[in-house]
C-alpha cells in the first residue's frame, strides 16, 4: 500500500514538472556549453559585431530556465523587432526584454510568442544590464 502511494505521488510530481514545460528547449538543448546572444537590427538582420558569448552555466540556466517556463500567448503574434537574437545549439530563438517584462518567440515559429514571467524578465534584464547589452 505504502508503494502504491509514493508511486502515485511521484507520477503527480512528473506530471506537474512537464506541466511546467513548453516544449521551446528540450533537456540536451538546455545543457549547452555555450549559447551567443545577437543584438539585432529588425526581424532577420543582425547589427554588426554584436554576437555575446555566455559559457557561464548559472546564466545559461538563467536563459534556458526562462525560455522554458514561458507562456504562449493566443494568437498570431504582431511584435515590433527584437532586442536579440539567442542562439541555443541548434535552436534560435528572437526575444525583447526590458525591465519587468519579456518575450521570446521560436525563430522557426515566428506565428507564436511566449511572454516571460516576470522574475525572469527581471533576472534577464538585470544580467543584459550589467553586461551593458541593452540600447
Amino acid at each position: 500500500m505504502r508503494k502504491l502511494q509514493v508511486l502515485s505521488l511521484l507520477l503527480i510530481m512528473l506530471f506537474t514538472l512537464t506541466a511546467c514545460q513548453n516544449g521551446l528547449l528540450n533537456a540536451e538543448q538546455q545543457s549547452v556549453d555555450k549559447i551567443v546572444l545577437y543584438q539585432m537590427e529588425s526581424f532577420g538582420q543582425v547589427k554588426e559585431n554584436t554576437n555575446y558569448e555566455i559559457t557561464d552555466k548559472q546564466t545559461i540556466k538563467l536563459f534556458a530556465t526562462a525560455i522554458s517556463r514561458a507562456n504562449k500567448v493566443s494568437g498570431i503574434a504582431d511584435v515590433v523587432d527584437p532586442n536579440f537574437k539567442v542562439e541555443f545549439g541548434e535552436k534560435e530563438f528572437y526575444m525583447w526584454v526590458s525591465a519587468n517584462h519579456g518575450s521570446v518567440m521560436d525563430e522557426a515559429d515566428t506565428h507564436t510568442l511566449y511572454t516571460l514571467e516576470q522574475k525572469d524578465a527581471e533576472q534577464l534584464y538585470s544580467f543584459l544590464s550589467s553586461e551593458n547589452l541593452l540600447d
